[in-house]
């Protein structure tokens, strides 16, 4: 009979105790994560709503209905971020983000007063950028890189920069891009002796903060192309310029570069992923001796996802990953020797600004990445731009100053006549048309209208005698007798002079001023009483 060895017992308890110490302590290590915080900087109207509704997990969202509230009246917004997805065995803590509304000088000065304190090795920097204003990128992205240098500075105790900018160069050396077939529980890290960093890579952010550059609303950039009157394959390079320039800049501070779009879902899992990689995994300690064969250590939170810098609206691009060599590949003819040149020459110039010692660009200078921009990029802000909130108000001068303006101009006018004295004037400018004019005769089929030649409206033979000129006349000031009186000489002129109706010779033409002269003289006889106007004889047929 074959009894059990004690010494075979005996091991598989061991066994059976060490797995449960590993699982015990896998657990207590759980517990005791730390939790992290980040710092999300944007522009008012960026996405940033959005984006923290993507962020959030699938729990919070399903149990806990996120109600968007007014935070415009906010100096610094603060939110929760549950990462723990729905059946996720994995036990992510909470992450706190703290958002200032906007780079105003007044809010920024609240944000290391908000953090915890000693928290800046556990604290993540998001920048948000816009593709539906992407001649505001490149300025934004130096405004808020700016303040971050001058924020950690003035944060950071005695070495502590220098041990944050070793775990960031250890991080970017340390990395390796995943194979294809990488199981989810391997990091992204590779074993085997450290290559230095290549040219342009972490020449700034000596301070290591962990940065990660997030340009929102990508599925709208060919939007922004036809707005801007740029299409097809035009747009297409200025894109894919915009890309190489931010990987760039990306690359000399140790960033990672994400594009997230509404029609990408998967854009925002991987950045939620990446940020969880990024906070709570620690490299390798670059001071520590390490062997060609020495194994990568697994990281608690792994991010096994290659870069992706073919799909334009999903564009991930790791810390690490990059290179002046791979940003080359995508287009031709890109200097990102230049584009560094001009960034800190950028960097430069805001601090002056910063500092109050503006002074003129002359000719000749070194270039701007500003100006860099610009030139590639058109400016899609200038100019109106349609809003539905904007109200176009008009300011409309008084009426009575209107109007003494314009009786300050009729009086200085020269030419300017009495409306009595213009109106004989049009009554001599008529009769003399009529005898020196042609003899226009009514005609059913001519068209043509006898009288008052080129006379029209109620100075015509029908105006004449209607009851309200009598009116008008005493409504253009004087006495009605002198006003008759003046009319009847004018009537006795017209009467006696050369070509007059009672003159030899005269013709048909003359009627109307006949009849004119004989309604006045109607209306002296009245004696101020209402005239009726009196029938107009015919004129004698002219004597041979």
């Amino acid at each position: 009979m074959n009894l059990p060895s004690p010494t075979a017992g005996s091991s598989k308890l061991t066994t059976q105790g060490n797995l449960w110490s590993e699982i015990l302590s896998e657990a207590d290590r759980q517990k005791g994560l730390k939790r992290k915080n980040v710092l999300l900087l944007s522009e008012k109207h960026r996405g940033r709503r959005f984006l923290l509704d993507k962020l959030s997990s699938t729990i919070s969202n399903k149990h806990k209905p996120r109600k968007v509230s007014k935070t415009t009246a906010l100096a610094l917004g603060y939110e929760v971020l549950e990462m723990r997805d729905e059946g996720d065995e994995e036990s992510a803590p909470p992450l706190s983000v703290f958002y200032p509304p906007s780079s105003a000088e007044n809010l920024l000065k609240l944000v290391p007063a908000s953090l915890p304190p000693n928290s800046l090795q556990d604290t993540a920097v998001v920048i948000l950028l816009d593709w539906t204003k992407p001649s505001l990128m490149v300025r934004e992205l130096l405004t808020w890189l700016a303040w971050i240098d001058k924020w950690v500075e003035s944060s950071t105790e005695q070495g502590e920069a220098e041990e944050m900018r070793d775990r960031l160069q250890s991080h970017l050396q340390h990395y390796s891009e995943p194979a294809t077939s990488t199981s989810s529980g391997l990091a992204a890290y590779g074993a085997g002796p450290l290559l230095p960093l290549g040219p342009g890579t972490l020449t700034l952010n000596q301070h290591g903060i962990p940065i990660v550059v997030v340009c929102t609303k990508a599925d709208l950039m060919d939007t922004v192309g036809d707005e801007i009157g740029m299409k097809g394959a035009g747009w297409e390079e200025r894109t894919d310029w915009i890309q190489q320039v931010l990987r760039t800049l990306c690359l000399a501070y140790g960033a990672a570069l994400f594009y997230t779009a509404p029609t990408q879902p998967q854009t925002y899992t991987l950045l939620r992923t990446y940020l969880l990689h990024r906070l709570y995994t620690t490299p390798p300690s670059l001071h520590s001796p390490t062997e060609s064969n020495t194994p990568a250590p697994i990281s608690r939170f792994p991010f096994p996802h290659r870069a992706n810098v073919l799909d334009r609206d999903a564009v991930m691009v790791p810390s690490g990953w990059d290179s002046w060599g791979k940003i080359n590949v995508l287009r031709e003819g890109f200097d990102p020797a230049r584009v560094a040149k001009a960034w800190e020459v950028g960097l430069n110039r805001a601090a002056e600004v910063a500092k109050g010692e503006t002074k003129e660009v002359e000719d000749g200078e070194e270039e701007d990445v500003e100006d860099l921009w610009e030139g590639m990029i058109p400016d899609t802000e200038r100019g109106p731009k349609p809003s539905t909130n904007t109200s176009i108000t008009t300011t409309v001068e008084p009426e009575q100053n209107f109007l003494s303006r314009q009786l300050d101009l009729l009086m200085r006018d020269p030419n300017r006549l009495d409306p009595r004295q213009q109106f004989r004037s049009a009554l001599t400018a008529s009769a003399s048309t009529e005898t020196v004019g042609p003899n226009l005769t009514s005609s059913s089929s001519g068209g043509t209208f006898s009288g008052m030649g080129g006379v029209v409206g109620p100075m015509g033979n029908g105006g004449l005698n209607l009851p309200g000129v009598e009116k008008v006349i005493n409504e253009m000031g004087g006495s009605a007798e002198d006003l008759k009186e003046k009319f009847a000489r004018l009537g006795r002129k017209d009467s006696t002079r050369p070509g007059g109706p009672l003159s030899p010779g005269a013709t048909p033409g003359a009627v109307p001023n006949e009849a004119l002269h004989n309604f006045f003289q109607g209306l002296l006889a009245t004696k101020g009483k209402t005239a009726t106007p009196s029938k107009t004889p015919s004129p004698a047929p002219p004597t041979e």
